[in-house]
């Protein structure tokens, strides 16, 4: 456990480990370190392990990591003993120590093995194949129905992380003794050549990647280290060997392939005498020298394994060796979460046979597990030291992933029709489930309690919302409230609700005989339960009941938290929405359900676009309510009007609100309708100005979208309200700009008869002068020094060079994100159309559905006309609606859902977008539907099939087979879609801001409150945990702001892992985390590092084509390689990175743009660095134009590009004029050719000296070379002629 900030004293623990049990596999290096706690072991390891603890740590930490060493991992029955007394689990070193004992500073506790029983042996059995492979890393909770993704991390070649920056700061003078700092990068030649190595190859990727490559990802790093370990087919034991002891039998088949099998008894393992045909459980004799047949029982099962097979031990320990050169998060099993469930798998699973993992199953233990027991039970444990609090959390956060865990797989039975009803009889949306104690429904209205709301739609919107609340409700860990675990499992168009059900509510009662007093007839009725609604919405009564002592715990912090007004409905007070249903279960603890109405209706969005609307223009549903975000957001606005704290303003009941405002007829809020207003005219602005102002980052993707509206409590409904605010923004910037550029072109008309009127009058000026000269000439008089000074001009009279700022639209920031914006909404309008098709379809028949829509989405130029596979004979396509669904008809489906849900007009050519970029819709679809596709080569044209064909042998060609369309079912597999509880430490947030709080004080304490917050959400989570890798990336960017970049570059480069296995390969998280990284790499003086990471992301980009969304990340990475590039001084190498950034900005923005023109003069510039005049100067000329269109005829930007390029003709035809006269002189007489050669090495050293002097010089030290250099020539053809006048 992290060390806590009442810092407690370390003591050591030391474990004797017995000789009898000592594992003889001292040897194999322990493949799952941990990076929490240093266990070290002394004298040969076998004998004591010595551990580093806390006085305050509890001995279950003890158990916890001596799983890890490889001395003790294999035991997993045993008791741990101090002085001779069995320790419990929950006791504390200090609670151990006597008062005698309470100063020493290290102690010893001995192993005391205890006999197996049958389930510890079966425990055992589990444990050693988790270690020896069995359970490898692609493995989770949810592998039955989803297959997770591997890790691509490893294929990142870093180099090691330098200690020290390598970047030193480089002094250089001009010719003005001016100062000027450039960074260089001191690299040895060996890492610059990878990294020009490392450029060429993005430069191939940003050409062209393949969506293939970027998402096959490593899997089965972990590999079994026998070919079969599972029970016996002579299980269970027979009665006559039962007494004797025998508990289980098994049978493993090793790598050489010979087959054992083995006998369990309490006191371990050893090989008997049974064959496949013969059972025989007595011992074996495997070694005739060994007299003593106990010697031939091993307590581990991994010794007895070790001593029958030779190349289990190496295996064991090639194992280790591999997965320990990999940092543990690329392998180790997540704890308290699942891996990512990638839309685009690998590989289809070879599955191996393993008899076992069903027999696990028929043992489970915890099918009676009671979790609502369990969760509340741990919502009531004490938290007042920072040890309770961390146990409370860590408790409850696994309670919740075992619960969502269980939740769904009992939902996979039901929808796979493999649990009974309690209600077979009903409709089917009407069944309601239970099993293991968990109850299941589906979401629909089925009582119609959303009639007049929208009826499903509704429902499942209230779904949400309810879950929602209840997160909420999980964070502010009230005492006096309980509420219920909850999981929402969406598959295939259904939507099923797994809820814990209040003690006694379901229990029943008995029954009862009832006589009809008309008819005489009997009838047996439940009686009556006890536990029923007590305060608030009873569905039997369909009526509202009243409990004043229920509302008083209500008020006491539930409607103080969530900001709720106590109303009066029906005479009686209501601390909270009228629908919830507050419940006194059996077990006397206070439930409230049915929370989704605790957050206000958003009345505004109701009354425009749902009430008083036909069915066919409304909102599919009135559920429309404020996010929770907005909620806190507005009151925080209102508090900051007040003189009032954070906490006075929730004890004094601040700016509440009445939840049944608007819900219930004739109750009104204003607070509630400032809060409409609020998000609206407020915060959707707010959000749209930050993106555009590029203070807040350009999304990466939809789900990075969604994610910053949500931060801000935006709805999704409101995507097309905020992609109108985008496109109106973006008309206006683009009018203002169109009128600039008339400005700017009327500018320059007018600046060109200027000049053209000033230059007349300056040669008017110059020719009276010349008169007045040549008069006083021709009298013979002296020249008045007036008339030979320069001339007298009226400096109000020129127009000198402005400075203006050019008027920029903000294209790289609102084409990306209103792209975006209508890819969510299209793929969420999908969703919505699979959800109404697959609904009434058998589960077998979906794939086959999906893959038809997908054809026609995407596959219509590779088959005009797809028709549905059959993929059951038992079920024919045609009976079914989707069969009959065309092309035309899915894409106007989309139109009006995006209208309906949406409020947004597409273009009814919509899909035309996604021609060059099908993988970026066919990704989001997948996302929000639950597909997971085979990651295979799909032709969406027939070009493409027959390029493909072209590049194969002539042998293979002969083979070859054209698919009949684009997409099959045997491409995909549909899976799950979870919503269940987030679990949010509280603990490690309150470090975190503790430590953050100290970094000015004391950096020191700072640092060490961070590293227990991630120390806290390590132990509470696990190490892999997204919440992990948040805080690790955080860690990250605070040691990089202190300057401690190696440290900051270890800490992301450990969020980057979690993310890939968290979220995804191609998730916005992990592509936020590595473009940290890739700085972070940068600024560490490692532009090798750096280049691995861009060349990772413009691969991830390209393959998803997403600059036809007008993203510009590959932009973004080629600028900063150009800065990389400089930074090793190779000026070849930052031209070719220019140049392919210029033709990126072309096949973005074509060549008008000022970005364009801001590129080509930067390799000007370094052309003419490099002397090459000839080339700087194409790519120079080229800028004038442009620059004169875009910021006017007289603008400094534009004055300087004519000036360079007049420049660079003078330099180039100076060189053509030299060459000309060297040719001349070449047949003149030696002694002219003598006086010439003198004249002509000056004219050459002078030349070399401007051309060496020109290499060092800046772009604004060259313009003035040659303005000053244009200046001397005009000067000398002045005097010249004026000495001939």
């Amino acid at each position: 456990m992290a060390e806590t900030a009442t810092q407690s004293e370390a003591i050591k623990v030391t474990i004797k480990i017995p000789d009898s049990i000592a594992s003889k596999s001292n040897n194999v290096t322990h493949r799952g370190k941990s990076n929490k706690n240093n266990a070290s072991a002394k004298n040969n390891s076998t004998k004591e392990l010595v551990l580093p603890f806390d006085r305050s740590s509890k001995v279950n930490s003890v158990f916890n990591l001596m799983s890890f060493p490889t001395a003790t991992r294999y035991f997993t029955n045993f008791n741990l003993k101090y002085n001779g007394k069995i320790l419990n689990h929950d006791e504390t070193f200090e609670e151990i120590l006597n008062d005698k004992d309470k100063k020493i500073d290290n102690f010893t506790l001995n192993i005391d093995i205890k006999p197996y029983t049958t389930n510890e042996a079966l425990k055992h059995i589990i444990n050693v194949r988790e270690f020896i492979g069995f359970s490898d890393e692609s493995v989770d909770a949810l592998s039955e129905f989803a297959i997770s993704t591997g890790s691509k991390f490893s294929e990142l070649k870093f180099d090691e992380i330098k200690e020290k920056s390598s970047i030193e700061e480089v002094t250089s003078s001009t010719t003005e003794e001016e100062q000027k700092k450039k960074t260089v990068l001191k690299i040895d030649e060996a890492e610059k050549q990878k990294f020009i190595e490392n450029v060429h190859e993005i430069f191939e990727l940003a050409k062209s990647s393949s969506i293939k490559n970027i998402m096959s990802t490593e899997m089965n790093l972990v590999k079994p280290c026998v070919r079969s370990l599972a029970l016996s087919s002579y299980n269970p034991v027979p009665a006559f060997y039962r007494t004797k002891g025998h508990l289980l039998y098994l049978q493993v088949i090793t790598l050489e392939g010979e087959t054992f099998h083995i006998t369990c008894i309490p006191s371990g393992f050893y090989v008997n005498n049974s064959t496949v045909n013969r059972f025989d459980p007595s011992i074996k004799i495997l070694d005739s020298s060994i007299a003593n047949e106990d010697e031939l029982i091993k307590y581990t099962l991994f010794d007895l394994l070790s001593t029958v097979s030779k190349k289990f031990s190496s295996h064991v320990n090639d194992l280790d060796k591999n997965l320990e050169k990999l940092d543990s998060v690329q392998y180790v099993k997540a704890v308290s979460t699942y891996l990512h469930k990638p839309w685009l798998i690998t590989n289809i699973p070879s599955n191996p046979g393993d008899y076992m993992k069903l027999q696990i199953e028929s043992f489970n233990a915890d099918e009676n597990q009671n979790y609502n027991s369990e969760f509340q039970t741990i919502l009531e444990l004490p938290t007042s030291s920072v040890e309770q609090r961390l146990e409370y959390e860590r408790l409850s956060n696994k309670i919740i992933h075992d619960f969502t865990t269980s939740s769904v797989k009992g939902a996979m039975s039901i929808l796979y029709k493999d649990l009974s009803a309690l209600n077979p009889d009903d409709d089917i949306q009407q069944q309601i489930f239970l099993k293991d104690r968990i109850f299941y429904s589906f979401v629909d209205d089925i009582n119609g309690d959303f009639a007049t709301k929208g009826g499903e739609a509704a429902a499942i919107a209230s779904s949400n919302q309810d879950l929602h609340t209840i997160n909420i409700l999980n964070r502010l860990n009230i005492k006096n409230i309980h509420y219920l675990l909850t999981t929402i499992i969406d598959f295939a168009g259904r939507r099923i609700l797994a809820q814990t059900p209040i003690p006694g509510l379901l229990s029943p009662v008995g029954l009862q005989t009832v006589k009809d007093p008309e008819t005489n007839e009997e009838t047996v009725q439940d009686l009556p339960n006890d536990i029923t609604v007590k305060h608030g919405f009873n569905d039997t009564l369909n009526e509202l009941v009243f409990d004043k002592s229920f509302d008083d715990l209500i008020k006491e912090d539930f409607s103080r938290l969530f900001h709720l007004k106590t109303h009066e409905i029906q005479g009686n007070d209501i601390s909270f929405a009228s629908t919830t249903k507050g419940i006194t279960g059996s077990d006397k603890r206070n439930y409230i359900i049915d929370l989704a109405n605790t957050y206000p209706l958003d009345v505004n969005f109701a009354k425009e676009h749902f009430d008083d609307k036909s069915e066919t223009e409304r909102y599919p549903h009135r559920q429309t309510l404020l996010r929770p975000e907005l909620v806190e957001n507005w009151w925080a606005s209102k508090l900051k009007e007040t003189d009032k704290t954070i906490e006075n303003g929730f004890n004094e009941r601040l700016f509440t609100y009445n939840p049944d405002a608007y819900q219930v007829k004739g109750v009104e809020d204003s607070n509630i309708q400032e809060m409409s207003d609020y998000l609206k005219e407020t915060v959707i602005p707010s959000v749209l100005n930050k993106i555009v102002s590029g203070a807040v980052n350009v999304p990466y993707n939809g789900e990075n979208l969604i994610n910053i509206l949500h931060k801000d409590g935006i709805n999704v409904r409101y995507l097309g309200y905020f992609t109108d605010l985008a496109k109106k923004e973006l008309k206006e910037q683009t009018e203002v700009y169109e009128n600039r550029l008339k400005e700017i072109e009327t500018g320059n008309k007018d600046y060109q008869e200027w000049e053209a009127e000033y230059l007349k009058k300056i040669e008017t000026m110059i020719t009276e002068r010349q008169k007045q000269v040549n008069k006083y000439i021709e009298e013979g008089k002296e020249v008045p020094k007036e008339l030979t000074g320069d001339l007298n001009l009226d400096e109000n009279e020129i127009r000198k060079p402005t400075n203006e700022k050019p008027i920029i639209i903000n294209t790289d920031e609102l084409l990306p994100l209103i792209n975006l914006a209508e890819l969510e909404m299209i793929s969420r309008s999908l969703k919505h159309i699979l959800r109404e098709l697959t609904k009434p379809l058998p589960v077998p028949v979906v794939p086959s559905m999906i893959a038809y829509i997908l054809n026609l989405l995407f596959g219509t130029k590779y088959n005009p006309a797809p028709v549905p596979e059959t993929s059951d004979p038992f079920y024919h396509n045609d009976s079914y609606e989707f069969s009959k669904l065309k092309r035309a008809d899915l894409l106007n489906r989309v139109v009006s859902q995006t209208k309906l849900r949406f409020r947004y007009d597409l273009d009814s050519e919509w899909i035309n977008k996604f021609d060059n970029c099908p993988f970026v819709l066919l990704r989001s679809i997948s996302k929000k539907f639950g597909i997971q596709l085979v990651n295979k080569d799909y032709y969406f044209s027939k070009d493409q099939y027959d390029q493909f064909v072209s590049t194969q042998d002539k042998k293979v060609k002969n083979k070859l087979v054209a698919p009949e369309n684009t997409f099959s079912s045997n491409d995909l597999t549909i899976v799950p879609v979870i919503k269940g509880l987030d679990h949010y430490s509280s603990l490690s947030e309150e470090f975190w801001n503790e430590g953050l709080a100290s970094m000015e004080e004391n950096g020191k304490i700072g640092l060490t409150l961070l590293g227990q917050s991630v120390a806290v959400t390590e132990e509470v989570y696990g190490i892999l945990h997204k919440s992990v890798a948040e805080k690790y990336l955080s860690l990250s960017t605070v040691y990089s702001k202190l300057n401690l970049i190696p440290e900051a570059i270890a800490f992301c480069r450990k969020s980057c892992m979690i993310y890939e296995r968290i979220c995804g390969v191609d998730s916005f998280e992990l592509l936020r985390a590595m473009s940290n990284l890739a700085f972070l790499e940068y600024s560490n003086g490692s532009p090798y590092n750096a280049s691995v990471v861009y060349k990772r992301l413009v691969e991830t980009s390209k393959a998803f084509n997403s600059s036809e969304l007008k993203d510009s990340s590959i932009v973004n990475a080629f600028n900063s390689l150009e800065q990389l590039s400089l930074g090793i001084e190779d000026a070849r190498l930052t031209i070719e990175i220019l140049n392919k950034t210029s033709e990126l900005i072309v096949e973005m923005g074509g060549k008008d743009s000022l970005a364009y023109a801001t590129n080509e003069s930067k390799i000007g510039n370094l052309y003419a660095s490099a002397k090459e005049y000839q080339k700087s100067l194409s790519h120079l000329a080229v800028t004038r134009e442009i620059f004169t269109k875009q910021l006017g005829i007289n603008n400094l930007t534009t004055v300087q590009s004519r000036q360079w390029v007049e420049g660079l003709n003078g330099i180039i035809q100076d060189a053509r004029n030299k060459k000309k006269l060297e040719a001349e002189q070449s047949g003149s007489s030696s002694t002219k050719v003598k006086s010439n050669n003198n004249t002509t090495k000056k004219h050459n050293k002078k030349a070399e000296k401007v051309q060496e002097d020109l290499a060092d010089k800046s772009v604004d030290e060259l313009l003035a070379f040659i303005e000053s250099g244009d200046q001397k020539k005009s000067d000398k053809k002045k005097s010249k002629k004026s000495g001939k006048k």
